[in-house]
């Protein structure tokens, strides 16, 4: 049952994947797309402390409806101003958590991971910002 839940998450996330990339849902193709997820190898890592993947999805489920918000303010602003700002990062040793932070960040409209910073503590992060919002985050 432990390898089971992991095997049906990780071939059910490939199949919603391929057929997303098909755009087809015959059976035919579900039954190639699932034979595709099986035979693709699997990654072999260290068990996910659970805790810090919960607050990692739900932070990024939560960018989703700010995404929208940010992207009408951009619209709707006058102008856009640059700007570098640095976000604290999340355990670098585990891929699939840093795969989420920077989803979530890169999700957001004009704004893009730079890099790590201060041995790996912080992301860097470049955001183009409206400009009245930009000047009242400056006071």
């Amino acid at each position: 049952m432990r390898r089971l839940l992991p095997l049906l998450l990780s071939t059910a996330f490939r199949l919603a994947l391929w057929c997303l990339l098909t755009s087809d849902l015959s059976r035919l193709n579900l039954l190639i797309g699932l034979v595709v997820a099986l035979l693709l190898p699997r990654a072999r890592s260290r068990p996910l402390p659970l805790r810090l993947l919960l607050k990692a999805t739900v932070r990024g489920l939560l960018a989703i409806p700010q995404a929208y918000a940010e992207a009408f303010r951009l619209m709707v602003a006058p102008g856009v101003v640059e700007r570098e700002t640095s976000e604290p990062a999340t355990d670098r040793a585990l891929p699939l958590l840093v795969f989420l932070d920077v989803f979530r960040i890169t999700l957001t409209p004009f704004t893009i991971v730079l890099g790590l910073e201060d041995g790996g503590q912080s992301y860097r992060i470049h955001s183009l910002l409206p400009a009245a919002r930009a000047e009242a985050s400056d006071r």
